[in-house]
């Protein structure tokens, strides 16, 4: 029964990340035909043409995200604090609770910011047609938040795709094959992003919008490395209990 609750734990933890894979094509995905044009960092021409419901979805697919991302880490938390028990290995886990933990507090926020500038610049242009007045401003508020933006993404995402690195290479996660580490070492936001996603980029149009989801897809894949420890941890549990 307690293996029963574990998995589902992680799997509700996969499902809020799928909710952030959504939440992203809401957001990035545009059409065939739409510009691509950028005033700044964050704003788009795109966002003039999108849906204002696209935008809520968004918010929302975030914010519930958010809540079973917790679910799901957490449990992964707890699940390699009871396998990875040397002295050496108990800072890395430690670093993995600092970084899920300041994702679970930043990603509800960190979505609904990108949005809301997203929704600003469209709004203020609907107002007073001015497009660059309209950037300035939706610039103005992003960058106003970006010191938090920034850490949060160094913090979570690339302080947890380094640990997740270090775990699989340093044989702290039960991987029995040099194939079956490289492959795990996509499972994270990073690495799956900056390679996996970026190829996806070379693709005709729609096949090219499968990268805005891949950052949040590294997420999901870590967790489908925690089944694979839970699965460990409860064969191992199973012959303590055939030996006693």
């Amino acid at each position: 029964m307690k293996t029963g609750r574990e998995k589902a734990e992680l799997i509700a933890g996969m499902i809020g990340c799928l909710l952030y894979v959504i939440g992203d094509f809401l957001f990035a995905a545009i059409g065939k035909n739409q510009s691509t044009e950028t005033f700044g960092l964050m704003v788009r021409v795109a966002y003039l043409d999108m849906a204002t419901w696209r935008m809520v979805a968004s918010i929302i697919c975030g914010v519930l995200g958010t809540a079973l991302y917790y679910v799901g880490f957490h449990r992964m938390w707890k699940l390699l604090k009871q396998h990875c028990t040397e002295p050496g290995q108990r800072k890395w886990v430690v670093m993995f609770r600092i970084a899920y933990l300041t994702g679970t507090v930043c990603w509800g926020y960190v979505h609904a910011m990108f949005m809301n500038v997203a929704l600003i610049f469209k709004f203020t242009f609907e107002k007073y047609g001015d497009v660059q007045a309209a950037a300035d401003i939706a610039n103005k508020v992003f960058y106003c938040n970006a010191a938090p933006l920034l850490a949060s993404y160094l913090i979570c995402d690339v302080l947890i795709s380094v640990v997740m690195v270090v775990m699989i290479w340093k044989k702290m996660l039960p991987l029995r094959t040099t194939a079956q580490r490289i492959l795990a070492s996509f499972c994270n936001p990073i690495a799956f992003a900056g390679i996996v996603g970026n190829l996806f980029t070379l693709l005709p149009w729609p096949l090219n919008q499968i990268d805005h989801g891949t950052e949040s897809a590294g997420h999901l894949l870590i967790l489908v490395l925690g089944l694979v420890l839970l699965h460990e941890t409860a064969k191992n549990k199973e012959r303590k209990g055939t030996i006693q």
